[in-house]
């Protein structure tokens, strides 16, 4: 990563990510300018605090979380990007329940052995809305995916 991208990026994420080590921070944009590399360009061409920050908010707009052989559970809770929600399952679990997601864009499933389970939950993105009413799932297994634009 250049070094002073670095230096800004370690220096505006102090405030936001407080317990993250700096290679934390510096993987979390690494992800962030391969999901949109126009971030890059936005905080070199940055000349005030208000374009820094504008870029780091764009920068976080994405939850991406992958279960690799363990399991990730989202229980009564609420979670809402401005761009992008991704669960992928991998070879564990992602058990979304009794919860909203809301993002422009949601993707749930995965690749690999593993699966996702929706039950009594509310997916909304820009276009659609999946609603798992009290009592109903949606079980996905291996590779199979859900993509709400």
């Amino acid at each position: 990563m250049d070094p002073f991208i670095s230096s800004i990026l370690s220096n505006l994420a102090v405030n936001y990510f407080v317990n993250f080590s700096t290679p934390t921070i510096k993987k979390f944009f690494q992800r962030a300018f391969e999901l949109d590399p126009s971030l890059k360009d936005d905080l070199k061409n940055a000349k005030t605090t208000k374009d820094l920050e504008k870029a780091f908010q764009k920068s976080v707009g994405v939850i991406d979380a992958q279960a690799g052989t363990g399991e990730i559970a989202v229980d009564r809770s609420f979670l809402k990007a401005l761009r992008e929600i991704k669960f992928d399952h991998q070879d564990g679990k992602v058990i979304i329940q009794g919860s909203v997601l809301r993002a422009g864009v949601l993707e749930t499933g995965g690749e690999g052995s593993g699966e996702t389970e929706i039950k009594s939950a509310e997916l909304k993105s820009k276009g659609t809305k999946i609603v798992v009413g009290r009592g109903a799932s949606v079980r996905m297994t291996g590779n199979a995916r859900i993509k709400q634009n």
